[in-house]
């Protein structure tokens, strides 16, 4: 534990902090701002902290004492650089609350999950689910469509590859026919490919509106889907039962299964 050199400039006020530092000089005194005070208090602070602590352990009442002096003074001045942050954005959240206040009603949870919903928020929400009952019918039209075509466009393949397969070269009728059907049945595969990439979806100004496919999961076997959890994400299954484990602790559980209590002092 080092020697104390200096003593420490316990001051919070930031008029007193300013008057403090610009004492012993023999310049035009300076304007110094709240901030500049704030970070010279600081700056000191720790700079004592640097003679002090060494590495060495305390090993008296008197090196406690000071020590605890200390580290009142840092926690003072953090107070002080927390009040003077705090009052220096102020405005600025006063400004954000004001505009948040007025653009709320109109659009709030537009592009954000809040629990309230603007105006705007309310008539796309009532738009979409007068569109989506119209969309859904025409997805299973396009899709019965689609499977109609593809059927169609196999048939035909099959019927093209029998008559090239039986077809007889010296017999130009024979030929033609086969050649007319291949012909069919490259037109039903494209009819089919259009059929199946058709899209349920709404035109007018703008973006056209459609149909996408999300995937969510349904837990249909806790067992199974825990050992997933174990095998895969062991490490984030970890923290998340150590974080249960220590808010259980906190609460009071002096007994949790898997875990020992261990106690121990903290500053």
């Amino acid at each position: 534990m080092g020697s104390k050199v200096n003593g420490v400039c316990a001051v919070t006020d930031i008029n007193t902090i300013a008057a403090v530092n610009m004492m012993g000089h023999n310049n035009p005194p300076v304007e110094i701002t709240a901030f500049d005070a704030i970070k010279i208090n600081i700056d000191d602070l720790y700079d004592e902290a640097l003679l002090w602590l060494d590495g060495e352990p305390v090993e008296t009442q008197d090196q406690a004492d000071a020590l605890n002096t200390l580290m009142s003074r840092i926690k003072d001045a953090a107070k002080a650089a927390e009040d003077q942050r705090t009052a220096e954005k102020k405005p600025l959240d006063d400004a954000i609350d004001e505009i948040q206040g007025r653009y709320n009603p109109l659009i709030s949870g537009f592009f954000s999950k809040n629990k309230t919903a603007g105006k705007a928020t309310m008539a796309m929400d009532a738009a979409k689910k007068a569109l989506k009952p119209y969309l859904d019918e025409l997805d299973r039209r396009q899709q019965e469509a689609a499977r109609l075509a593809r059927e169609e466009a196999e048939r035909k393949q099959r019927e093209a590859m029998e008559a090239m397969r039986k077809r007889d070269a010296a017999n130009l009728a024979q030929r033609e026919e086969a050649e007319r059907l291949v012909r069919e049945a490259k037109v039903a595969e494209e009819a089919a490919r259009k059929a199946e990439n058709a899209k349920a979806h709404a035109k007018g100004e703008g973006r056209a509106t459609g149909l996408r496919t999300v995937h969510r999961c349904v837990m249909v076997n806790r067992k199974e889907a825990a050992a997933w959890v174990w095998v895969d994400h062991n490490e984030e299954l970890m923290a998340f039962v150590q974080e249960l484990a220590d808010k259980a602790a906190r609460a009071g559980s002096r007994k949790i299964p898997g875990f020992d209590i261990v106690e121990e002092k903290v500053l």
